[in-house]
């Protein structure tokens, strides 16, 4: 068992090793999902179900959804077995294996089940720090919303991460504000929520789909400066849940000065409907 994972399954199988044709190590060909385990369960699962299967359709992959709850529901239970009662759970699909080349012929795809201990992961600051990344997203409507394997994007924007910022906005090559690194973005506007259409890039989150299936956020092109102007910022993501945002870094780039809110109680109102969400579910 590797140091940093709890439980580590292929196929089916207890296992840490995959074969180096894997076409999610050649070529990203692939996707993720990483979802909160509390106290016996992932309490957005049939969300993660639902994003994987639409990526699997768009791809061409094929859905293996028996085995994939099987592995949930295994991995709940070992969870459970072993005293965890708050972790991580990843798991990774990938269209399978070729010897070379992007064409792929059509075989078993190979499903990886992970289990992390919840403090292995990046633990989100109470108020966040942002700044404006200079990485712009490629618009491809085909893989837009997916949370496929190929995050070079994010990466890089980690990478070139300010030491004095916890993460950073990405905007399209249209200069329009699409999410954070590994969080969707919500904007208070007189009085509403809003957050960027994903049709184009970005990955729909799936707290995003909560909060859209509530009714408490709408969907809108936003521009640099409806962000600077915002009179609340919050960010979301399955793991971290609802983040606050207290401050923006200036852009010599957009030039706009450095922007900070005292207001932080305005996202209680997207808080307290991913709680009930998450506990309820």
């Amino acid at each position: 068992m590797s140091q940093s994972a709890l439980i580590c399954r292929v196929n089916g199988r207890d296992a840490e090793q995959l074969s180096l044709f894997d076409r999610g190590f050649q070529f990203g060909d692939s996707l993720f999902e990483t979802s909160r385990f509390y106290h016996g369960r992932c309490p957005l699962w049939s969300y993660h179900i639902e994003r994987m299967q639409l990526g699997c359709q768009r791809l061409g992959i094929e859905f293996p959804k028996a085995l994939l709850n099987a592995e949930y529901e295994l991995l709940c239970r070992q969870l459970e077995e072993q005293g965890q009662c708050d972790a991580v759970l990843k798991f990774q699909l990938s269209r399978g294996e070729s010897l070379r080349g992007y064409g792929a012929v059509q075989g078993q795809s190979n499903l990886i089940a992970l289990a992390f201990s919840a403090e292995s992961f990046e633990q989100s600051v109470p108020e966040k720090s942002l700044e404006i990344s200079s990485i712009a997203l490629a618009r491809q409507p085909l893989l837009a919303g997916l949370k496929h394997g190929n995050r070079l994007e994010q990466v890089l924007a980690r990478q070139q991460l300010s030491d004095n910022c916890d993460d950073a906005l990405l905007l399209d090559t249209e200069q329009r504000v699409i999410e954070a690194i590994s969080s969707n973005i919500f904007v208070l506007r007189e009085g509403r929520w809003l957050t960027p259409d994903l049709s184009e890039s970005g990955v729909a989150g799936v707290v995003r789909a909560v909060l859209l299936d509530a009714g408490a956020v709408t969907i809108a092109e936003i521009e640099v400066a409806d962000v600077y102007q915002a009179d609340a910022l919050c960010l979301a993501n399955s793991v971290q849940g609802i983040q606050i945002v207290k401050r923006l870094a200036a852009s010599e780039r957009f030039e706009t000065k450095e922007r900070h809110w005292e207001n932080l109680g305005a996202s209680e109102y997207l808080s307290r409907i991913y709680r009930e969400r998450f506990t309820l579910s």
